[in-house]
């Protein structure tokens, strides 16, 4: 069954933004689109609930307070080496653990406000023998300066030097020369003030991130995120539709539309911490993020900012499996994304075998008009947004069939 026409879907789109156009973190235009794609939710049988949950409402904020903070510390180098050494530690450990969703240190100085996710649920008639949730998120983006098509372009394009290959992960370039400005302070500490040019070399890239991420805070300027992420959160409208005549008795269907996801996937770190109120367990439990339907070719999104943290890997073997019955999207090749996350890292913190799936233009490395202003649904391309919507719906069905042959993975 097919609920709506890709330009069906678009109108919604459209409509969505329309009636919620600054859809941030905590937003009441977040909470309104929330709303809106309930009621659609509902009128395909699905029940809804929301998940409340307090999370920092601006992810650039903290990137600029953790880089901005690196920075700052190399100006007390030569003067007090130990105290810079605690403030670059203090830095770098603090991002790990944000960029892994593991610990908040620096984030909690910043302002957190109430937000929500919205989960809608087709029911098992008994005891769920397996639950399938889709994640996509309903806030929208903040742009600047950083997310220019020649900057995003060039950072994440690979360098083919020998060894080098990571240096287009631009975050992981910053946290990299954070800890190398820490050891620098020791050797200072210990009486070798000659490696000054060391320190000014280094202090650059955290210098360099925490200006364009004050840039993103001081434009305060919220794009349509009309792919990025509505197309996602309509898709799992469409996928409900098709998805609940015929839905096995003994499996559950959720489909959950985050908040405080462009805050740092907020919505789905509270949803793994909590597991949605104790009713989800890993064990019978599987994670499908959606985010980015068009505006490029569909792709595995392989989460970690620093380090790859790829999905399962027989998650992967059935994503290759369904696209070998699928011409439209093509192989659906992994893609390792350079900086940020999707909704299924806190998922795959929490102990969730999780996936993502998300469009990619090449050319880009990104989603074509990726944090832009010009990401509307006059420029998403419907052929694609269908193809990959069909494509989601297959991989549902084939995870449904694979644990109905083979209870564990």
């Amino acid at each position: 069954m097919q609920g709506r026409t890709p330009e069906a879907q678009l109108d919604l789109i459209a409509r969505i933004i329309a009636a919620c156009p600054r859809r941030v973190a905590a937003s009441d235009d977040e909470r309104r689109a929330q709303r809106l794609l309930a009621a659609e939710f509902e009128a395909h049988g699905a029940t809804t609930a929301t998940h409340r949950f307090r999370f920092s409402v601006h992810l650039y904020a903290v990137l600029a307070l953790h880089f901005g903070l690196a920075a700052a510390a190399s100006l007390v180098t030569f003067v007090a080496p130990w105290v810079a050494l605690g403030l670059h530690l203090l830095a770098g450990v603090s991002y790990l653990g944000d960029s892994y969703r593991r610990f908040h240190w620096l984030r909690r100085l910043l302002p957190y406000g109430d937000s929500q996710n919205l989960v809608a649920t087709l029911p098992a008639a008994a005891a769920p023998r397996l639950r399938v949730v889709l994640v996509a998120h309903a806030d929208a983006a903040y742009t600047g300066l950083v997310f220019t098509p020649a900057l995003v372009r060039r950072a994440a394009r690979r360098s083919t030097l020998p060894g080098l290959g990571w240096v287009h992960r631009s975050v992981l370039l910053v946290v990299a020369a954070t800890f190398a400005l820490a050891a620098l302070d020791v050797v200072v500490a210990l009486g070798a003030p000659e490696v000054w040019p060391a320190v000014i070399a280094l202090s650059l890239p955290p210098l360099i991130g925490a200006l364009l991420n004050l840039d993103v805070v001081l434009r305060n300027t919220v794009v349509p995120g009309a792919n990025d992420n509505l197309s996602g959160c309509v898709g799992a409208v469409e996928l409900c539709a098709r998805l609940a005549p015929d839905k096995p008795d003994d499996v559950e269907l959720a489909f959950v539309c985050t908040g405080a996801e462009e805050a740092g996937t907020g919505g789905a770190l509270a949803l793994a911490r909590t597991r949605c109120d104790g009713r989800w367990s890993p064990a019978d439990t599987l994670i499908v993020a959606i985010d980015g339907l068009s505006n490029g070719a569909l792709r595995i999104l392989v989460d970690g900012e620093l380090f790859p943290a790829p999905p399962p890997r027989w998650m992967t073997d059935l994503v290759a499996a369904v696209a070998a019955t699928d011409a439209a999207c093509g192989a659906v090749a992994p893609y390792e994304i350079p900086s940020g996350a999707t909704d299924a890292l806190p998922f795959a913190v929490a102990g969730f075998e999780s996936i993502a799936l998300g469009c990619i233009d090449p050319d880009l490395g990104a989603p074509g008009c990726y944090h832009l202003p010009t990401d509307t649904p006059d420029n998403m391309d419907p052929a694609q947004l269908g193809a990959s919507v069909d494509f989601v719906e297959a991989y549902v069905r084939a995870l449904i069939a694979h644990r109905s042959a083979a209870p564990t993975p």
